[in-house]
């Protein structure tokens, strides 16, 4: 019978270097409260990425994978293609950052580069300002507002998924306030890249529930006068008739403006858009001529 703490080691190293992936998440999920034992559920992940430190509650789902992973392990494939991205990268802007993994991983691959990670959530973007301070991270810069098409306040929306348990998915939206509603003030990069006198993003990664689309109309400038390279963005598809897709528009901005487009799980396989694309989660968008 293990005890409690060597059950806990056993899944790390488990979930760290067994090579099955299929079932992990399962397993990790089933034991994970029986390794915590007495011990409660406030822990330190140290990350496959440079050996990085996050603050982790190990009763919510992304904190939990890092902890036992060292990785977000849903998106652990994108999350490769992104490190590989930011090798050569200058300034990387995470947009819906959350906890920070890719802002972290990128920092990790590139420990040069200047991090900008926009998260609006009040208590995830605190929680990722603490892990700056932990990890004495001097060039990754928390910015507590949500990026969208334009400077100014938005609603915030907190959703967990449809089983409640995804910490990760709450979003922004407009319309008239009301009472009790809870706003956030929103910024365009337009701007603040004008603002904050940054000539250029090397990579972009926009993780909005929905709203990618504004924060790339928030971005025309940048897009237009080829200041904006690469950019790790997910897809949220509407087939309903009447509704805008977000999906669509993004790639269409995209597609006007030059960019070819690569799926995670051929990175670097540039192609035009085309019907391909219907369908996929994420996707790479990258400008070949982007000013180097």
């Amino acid at each position: 019978m293990f005890t409690a703490p060597a059950l806990e080691r056993l899944l790390i190293a488990y979930a760290r270097r067994f090579p099955v992936r299929k079932g992990k998440l399962r397993v990790i999920d089933r034991f994970w409260r029986a390794a915590a034992g007495d011990q409660g559920v406030a822990r330190v992940a140290k990350l496959r990425y440079g050996d990085l430190k996050v603050p982790c509650d190990l009763t919510e789902m992304l904190q939990r994978q890092f902890y036992f992973f060292g990785t977000y392990f849903l998106e652990e494939q994108i999350l490769n293609c992104w490190i590989d991205a930011a090798k050569d990268a200058e300034i990387i802007f995470d947009v819906g950052a959350n906890f920070g993994i890719y802002s972290l991983a990128a920092i990790a691959m590139q420990p040069k580069a200047i991090v900008h990670a926009f998260e609006p959530t009040p208590e995830i973007a605190n929680k990722l300002r603490q892990t700056v301070k932990l990890n004495d991270l001097d060039n990754l810069i928390v910015h507590e507002v949500a990026v969208a098409s334009h400077a100014g306040e938005a609603i915030l929306r907190r959703y967990r998924g449809e089983l409640g348990i995804n910490e990760g998915m709450n979003y922004i939206c407009s319309g008239t306030r009301k009472p009790g509603d809870e706003c956030v003030q929103t910024i365009c990069l337009d701007e603040f890249c004008n603002e904050a006198k940054i000539s250029k993003i090397d990579l972009l990664k926009i993780d909005v529930q929905g709203q990618e689309h504004a924060v790339l109309h928030g971005a025309k400038d940048l897009i237009r006068c080829d200041r904006l390279k690469t950019i790790y963005m997910e897809l949220n598809w509407v087939g309903e008739l009447g509704l805008i897709c977000p999906a669509t528009e993004c790639i269409k901005l995209l597609a006007e403006a030059g960019y070819r487009f690569a799926s995670p799980a051929d990175c670097g396989l540039w192609r035009e858009s085309g019907t391909w694309l219907q369908g996929l989660s994420e996707i790479i968008a990258h400008n070949p001529n982007a000013a180097p």
